[in-house]
């Protein structure tokens, strides 16, 4: 079981929080779940808890922002829930991605994209958890050697933006772990366990 810490960045590189996970291949898929302490936009927990199937497809995610807290499962065409005890949905289909202020979702997005695609994403806005459906780009930018905090890694290297606002960033992947998004995550602390990806050094 993979274990570690990110520092938690504003988007240009300044520290703002941390986010402390776990995550575990399972005989259904895989699994992430991780705490988080942040300063942005106030000094607040977050608690983020996400299920994937064999193929990577989001089936349940929960977030509990302290102030607000949002249950969702896929159900056909259609993600439904609760948030703030009150029922929420929204339109989904197998060739959509979920999306939340958390590289867990960056991750399962990366493994299941094997090339430069625009998709469709159900994105859950930071702290309100508010969801709402937007286009996004993964380019793929290849395979390199990245230095962290926590050791260098073989990763796959990934060009995000959001194209609404033309957000754009680089983050590298590697297996089940994001080891670096350019602004917003360092890996700052890790541990492979069995099954997760081994630093080079």
């Amino acid at each position: 079981m993979p274990t570690g810490r990110y520092i938690v960045m504003d988007g240009d590189g300044n520290p703002v929080g941390t986010e402390d996970f776990r995550c575990a291949p399972g005989p259904a898929g895989w699994r992430y779940f991780a705490e988080i302490q942040t300063d942005d936009p106030e000094p607040h927990h977050e608690t983020v808890d996400l299920a994937v199937d064999a193929a990577w497809r989001p089936v349940r995610t929960r977030i509990d922002s302290g102030s607000h807290e949002i249950l969702l499962m896929a159900e056909g065409d259609r993600l439904a829930g609760f948030r703030d005890g009150r029922p929420v949905e929204t339109p989904w289909g197998p060739e959509m991605h979920l999306d939340y202020l958390s590289p867990a979702y960056n991750a399962v997005t990366a493994n299941r994209l094997s090339a430069t695609a625009e998709i469709e994403v159900v994105y859950l806005a930071a702290v309100t958890c508010e969801p709402r459906v937007e286009r996004q780009r993964y380019e793929l930018l290849g395979t390199e050697e990245v230095a962290t905090p926590a050791g260098r890694f073989a990763a796959t290297r990934w060009r995000y933006t959001s194209l609404s606002s033309e957000w754009s960033r680089d983050l590298w992947a590697a297996g089940d772990v994001v080891v670096g998004f350019e602004g917003l995550f360092e890996l700052e602390r890790y541990e492979p366990g069995a099954s997760g990806p081994l630093p080079l050094t």
